[in-house]
């Protein structure tokens, strides 16, 4: 299943990782003490506590994204064939909530926001996966996601998710010249996501990483 990322990981080993240091991988999350839309119960404003938890685990899953990433499946929409998009991320594995090498190193407030610089210690195979993807072999692209702020904290997820998608889209605009009915691969986040508040959204842009595992066309229109 994981053929073609275990022959990168034979053959690029000694690559050095994109990182602030080889085994050493840096994000900066942010997130709100005052948020625009309250979806649930709890205090107001959110006590620092309870957002470092917050960012805890945003740090978590982008690291995890980093490292390991997602296997993917992305069906695109085709009007003439009524065939309706589609696009399934599934985590390959994420590092472990309470992990000791996950860490945050230093937090700062600015008016209604809580920023943090999260730092994650790679270990000797984490590296060695980082360092695999470093290979012209996979394709690099950035694309941006938007959701509304409506939808409260899971809007980020949202965000995220639609950036991943629209760097595959675009990936697949620039090396195919047909619209596949299906696609399948791996794909990692390789670098921090910028996400900002815009016109009533969370905006994010993702640089990813990507291998495709299965192109399949249509054979009749």
């Amino acid at each position: 299943m994981r053929a073609f990322i275990s022959a990168l990981l034979l053959t690029t080993a000694a690559l050095p990782c994109r990182a602030d240091a080889p085994d050493r991988l840096f994000i900066r999350p942010w997130t709100e003490l005052e948020p625009l839309v309250r979806l649930g119960p709890g205090p107001y404003p959110i006590p620092l506590d309870v957002a470092e938890k917050t960012l805890l685990e945003q740090g978590r899953i982008l690291v995890s994204g980093m490292i390991y990433g997602w296997d993917f499946s992305y069906t695109p929409s085709d009007k003439a064939r009524r065939v309706e998009e589609s696009f399934v991320l599934t985590p390959i594995a994420q590092v472990p909530w309470g992990s000791p090498r996950l860490r945050v190193m230093e937090t700062e407030v600015t008016e209604t926001r809580l920023w943090a610089r999260i730092g994650y210690t790679l270990d000797e195979q984490e590296s060695r996966r980082r360092a695999a993807w470093d290979s012209n072999t996979a394709a690099l692209s950035t694309g941006q996601g938007t959701a509304a702020l409506q939808e409260g904290a899971a809007a980020r997820t949202k965000a995220l998710e639609f950036a991943i998608r629209d760097a595959i889209r675009r990936s697949l605009d620039t090396r195919y010249l047909n619209k596949p009915r299906e696609i399948t691969g791996e794909i990692v986040l390789w670098t921090d996501p910028l996400m900002v508040v815009r016109s009533g959204t969370y905006t994010t842009t993702a640089t990813v990483k990507l291998l495709v595992r299965d192109f399949i066309p249509y054979r009749i229109f």
